[in-house]
């Protein structure tokens, strides 16, 4: 079986259940991307109720269930040196009993209490309107392309938004137009930032960017995929890799032309691949929080 980073994750998990929970078909649902204000906790919650984030020191992975505004958590996590800060956050999560969305942020409530308030995380690929791409990685890092420039370093959740350090960049010169578009985004990444996400826009201070499809996706159970710019796409499934095309229209994308390697694994993964490969080329995913279609969901490496 094909060892990625999220596999090795789910072989160390201790406490996992077998079957994921099912999210709620009300308007308001705990699915999406998360953040914990202040720390670098992150939490992923996909539409089927898989779970996938970072406490303050280790990975942990699972399922929740929800019914109506009832949810629960069966969580396991990696066995890496633990704190108190994280004995309390995993202490929470476990023991809340019902949610709420507030102001877009996930409020998780134990007994009516208030024990843990999540905020939208901004992970994947967003473009301003002057054309400049960035890309917030799950590590906690960021990499943007300007019109003449390359940039990159790291990024954190503020109790008010989102705080950029180690900024990196090429030393390149263009056009005045483009040297003041980026020297715009610059300034922003110089000082902290409030931040909201909604409907596909991301404003950040006085920036506002549109979502993007291209960047790195990866399934639950470790399947990656990588949608370029120029409409490629690459990716490496349970035995094979792949790569082929994409097109996107109206917030739905449709993969073609897909070919991969031949390499032969074991019975259970070649089944699992062909099925996978069947569902890439045979459906159109919804380009939105994930890309999903036909039981398969992507979500942001």
């Amino acid at each position: 079986m094909r060892k990625t980073a999220f596999v090795v994750l789910a072989l160390a998990l201790v406490g996992i259940v077998a079957a994921a929970g099912c999210i709620s078909t009300e308007t308001q649902s705990p699915e999406g991307y998360w953040t914990l204000p202040g720390t670098d906790v992150l939490m992923t919650i996909t539409p089927e109720g898989s779970v996938l984030g970072k406490a303050p020191v280790n990975l942990f992975s699972g399922f929740c269930t929800v019914e109506g505004d009832r949810i629960s958590f069966n969580i396991g996590a990696t066995l890496m040196t633990d704190s108190e800060e994280e004995r309390a956050f995993f202490a929470a999560l476990n023991s809340a009993d019902s949610f709420k969305i507030v102001d877009g942020k996930l409020v998780l409530m134990s007994e009516g209490k208030e024990v843990l308030t999540f905020a939208k995380a901004v992970l994947g690929t967003w473009t301003t309107e002057d054309g400049i791409v960035i890309t917030f990685n799950r590590d906690m890092t960021f990499s943007a392309n300007g019109p003449v420039n390359l940039f990159s370093g790291s990024y954190a959740y503020t109790e008010n938004g989102i705080e950029f350090t180690n900024v990196l960049s090429t030393m390149a010169f263009g056009s005045e137009e483009d040297m003041a578009a980026e020297a715009a985004f610059l300034a922003v990444l110089a000082n902290p930032q409030t931040f909201s996400v909604d409907n596909g826009k991301l404003t950040l201070g006085k920036l506002t960017l549109t979502a993007s499809v291209v960047g790195n996706w990866v399934t639950f159970d470790g399947i990656d995929l990588s949608l370029a710019e120029d409409g490629s796409v690459s990716g490496k499934a349970q035995v094979n890799t792949f790569m082929g095309e994409f097109e996107e229209a109206d917030g739905k994308i449709t993969f073609k032309n897909i070919v991969s390697t031949k390499m032969m694994g074991a019975p259970e993964d070649m089944e699992a691949e062909a099925a996978f490969f069947e569902a890439l080329e045979a459906n159109t995913f919804q380009d939105g929080k994930f890309l999903t279609a036909d039981g398969v969901t992507f979500i942001r490496a």
